[in-house]
């Protein structure tokens, strides 16, 4: 598949807002048994984006303005959409969106580090569960 028919825009209109919330639900609630409460906490302070492959929606993510930097969130692409780099191109807009904030930082479910470092993340050593998921703290390096 190539990139052009990957889309991915910051969305603010409600369906899409829904549409991405939809994804999410689908990755993290259905597939890993993360609590909806746990899922959706602090939606309403994120900045939300929605992945399109040829006008189907395939993955979503969003990130928030914190006290120590910008903090990427809830990268989630449908099942039948994995392997065709949309990961990577949500992560890449929302870097270039991110690219005036000082330090750029995310909570990576461990299994995921891989494509996290190939992507310019560094792993540092805090190390923790979230919804039961081991996790651990990485960096953007600029």
């Amino acid at each position: 598949m190539n990139n052009n028919s990957i889309k991915v825009e910051k969305v603010d209109d409600k369906e899409q807002i829904e549409t991405a919330f939809s994804i999410r639900r689908q990755v993290f609630v259905e597939e890993q048994n993360v609590s909806q409460e746990r899922e959706s906490m602090d939606d309403q302070e994120a900045v939300h984006y929605l992945a399109t492959v040829k006008g189907e929606p395939a993955g979503a993510a969003r990130y928030r303005k914190m006290e120590k930097g910008a903090k990427i969130e809830r990268i989630a692409v449908l099942s039948t959409f994995r392997g065709q780099r949309i990961g990577q191109a949500i992560l890449s807009k929302i870097l270039d969106d991110l690219k005036q904030e000082e330090k750029i930082y995310l909570y990576a479910q461990v299994i995921a580090t891989p494509f996290y470092i190939k992507n310019g993340f560094r792993q540092t050593d805090n190390y923790f569960l979230d919804a039961g998921i081991e996790h651990v703290e990485m960096d953007f390096i600029k």
